[in-house]
């Protein structure tokens, strides 16, 4: 019996002895840096050119982490800039 609302973790079905069997989560992309945006796009591009993802679909997502990581350096430009500015002249 689960609570209403509860959110169970993935399982799978052995097929040899038929009993449910806990799936490996997959960690969620640390989007926060251009390296963990680097790695996603590099996991996406694999899942495509296996086949196990469409590529208009991979097409997508690249698309959308190449955004965020054009804010990541531009965020990065933004705190640099403003350091500089704040610094006495002299």
């Amino acid at each position: 019996m689960t609570l209403k609302g509860a959110v169970r973790a993935p399982q799978t079905i052995d097929g040899a002895t038929l009993a449910l069997v806990p799936t490996p989560g997959r960690r969620k992309a640390q989007l926060n840096t251009l390296e963990g945006v680097r790695r996603e796009l590099a996991r996406i591009y694999r899942e495509a050119e296996s086949g196990k993802r469409d590529t208009a679909d991979a097409s997508r997502l690249t698309f959308m982490l190449g955004q965020i990581g054009k804010l990541l350096e531009l965020t990065e430009i933004e705190r640099r800039l403003t350091a500089v500015e704040e610094r006495p002249h002299g």
